[in-house]
């Protein structure tokens, strides 16, 4: 009877949104807010597509309870803190003209942070959300696939369908079926585009498909082809950051992550782990293509630039440590740099912004997998080596997103979210992974069910 009279969107006066309405929101904002690849000019309404998803997340709040994740709002509270510390800093070192520019980064970030922590204390909206960034993500990679192939049959630059603006570059040319790019690599006599995807530069991209790449494992999906797919894009994005921060992290995941108990086999593997970490090491400055050496010979000027950031923070530590040496070539172009525009200050709120959320509990019957760690670990190092940090909303989305995965149950991990995308989510899921004995494993209910009809139907009770 509670249910009676009212539709799959419920009434005017108690809305019921499925959660695919906030997810798709949020999703929506990520080629539009910075570091996206039109975020340099429709950051604003990247920001108020992430202002109505938490507005479609509190009206779900209506009828379907919230389970809030602890890690996503102390992650909100230290990006707040280090972007006020930018912004008073600003007015008190640099010309009045940039103050705006400054409190519009803190609106734009921020604001859309908070509006993001709304949508991912909803469990459903949530699982949507984690998996849609993995699923955009391997599509993309798979249509940079099919560009290569196109290209090795039919030379370079073939079936081009149109341009988009990159970034502050001019409008870059898009290959069939959707692949930007904004330069070509000589691969072993081979012209291959170099990935864009739906970041500013092909580092954010490489960034986005290491994330992916754990993260599929927390949204469920284990299918061997996704991991190929992501490994393929990372690749194609020719990010020589991109990948050294892959290989480091994946060996640190694979070898020195804590997995309970104390045995002789795990004392080897994190011995091994430590000769991993030094293989990957050198991997990422001698492989061919990708490493820092052959980095030297394609692209001197831009590694030569970093170096001179890096070089320029190194001597604010002992110079000016609050920062305001905005003048510095390259300055503020990754966290090291950025210690001479906003202060050592900014650079250790970031950090802990970053890097202390995934360490808090994941919230009330989740099942956690440890992913939250190698993804933040991504975004930190990459952040650290070869990319801004101020007013990069999506590379802070990415660790909440990661934090938020880790809130979920085995059973909402392995639920399709809906009967008609059972087949689809199967392919991607791969093989069966048994679920915990302390996590609930009864069905996903229905999300715009009555909560009092629900409870009628479903012995278990309410759990989005």
């Amino acid at each position: 009877m509670a249910g009676r009279g009212r539709g799959l969107w419920g009434s005017l006066t108690a809305p019921t949104l499925p959660a695919i309405v906030p997810a798709a929101l949020v999703l929506a904002s990520l080629p539009l807010l910075r570091p996206g690849i039109l975020g340099e000019m429709a950051a604003l309404a990247g920001c108020a597509l992430a202002l109505a998803a938490g507005g479609a997340a509190l009206l779900r709040r209506e009828r379907v309870p919230a389970r809030p994740v602890p890690a996503v709002p102390v992650l909100v509270g230290f990006l707040a803190l280090a972007y006020l510390w930018m912004v008073g800093h600003g007015a008190m070192v640099f010309a009045p003209g940039r103050i705006n520019g400054l409190f519009q980064d803190v609106v734009l970030t921020v604001g859309s942070l908070v509006a993001f922590a709304l949508v991912l204390a909803d469990p459903r909206a949530r699982r949507a959300v984690v998996r849609g960034v993995v699923v955009v993500t391997v599509v993309v990679c798979a249509g940079w696939v099919v560009t290569a192939m196109i290209w090795a049959v039919a030379g370079i630059g073939a079936a081009q369908i149109g341009t988009v603006p990159v970034g502050t570059y001019e409008p870059q040319p898009v290959y069939f079926p959707f692949t930007i790019t904004y330069s070509t690599f000589d691969v072993f006599g081979q012209a291959v585009p170099r990935l864009n995807g739906f970041g500013r530069e092909s580092g954010w991209m490489a960034m986005f498909c290491a994330a992916s790449w754990f993260l599929a494992d927390a949204a469920g999906y284990r299918a061997r082809w996704v991991k190929v797919l992501l490994l393929a894009g990372l690749v194609g994005t020719l990010s020589t950051a991109g990948f050294g921060v892959f290989v480091v992290v994946l060996a640190l995941d694979l070898f020195l992550r804590p997995r309970g108990g104390i045995a002789l086999t795990g004392f080897v593997r994190q011995v091994g782990g430590l000769v991993a970490i030094a293989a990957a090491g050198w991997l990422a400055v001698a492989a061919p293509v990708l490493g820092l050496n052959a980095k030297q010979t394609t692209n001197e000027t831009s590694l030569a630039e970093r170096q001179d950031a890096a070089a320029a923070g190194i001597r604010a530590l002992t110079e000016s440590p609050l920062g305001g040496l905005g003048s510095e070539k390259q300055a503020g172009i990754n966290l090291v740099s950025d210690i001479a525009v906003n202060g050592l200050p900014f650079v250790l709120l970031v950090s802990l912004t970053i890097l202390v959320p995934p360490l808090l509990a994941p919230g009330r019957g989740a099942a956690p997998l440890g992913r939250a760690v190698p993804v933040a670990l991504v975004v930190f190092l990459t952040l650290l080596l070869s990319q801004p940090a101020a007013a990069s909303t999506w590379a802070f989305a990415l660790v909440a997103v990661a934090c938020a995965a880790e809130g979920l149950t085995d059973a909402e991990r392995a639920a399709p979210g809906s009967p008609l995308l059972a087949r689809w989510h199967r392919r991607w899921a791969g093989p069966s992974v048994p679920s915990s004995p302390s996590s609930p494993s009864s069905p996903d209910p229905d999300p715009v069910t009555p909560p009092l009809a629900r409870a009628h139907a479903a012995p278990g009770g309410d759990r989005p």
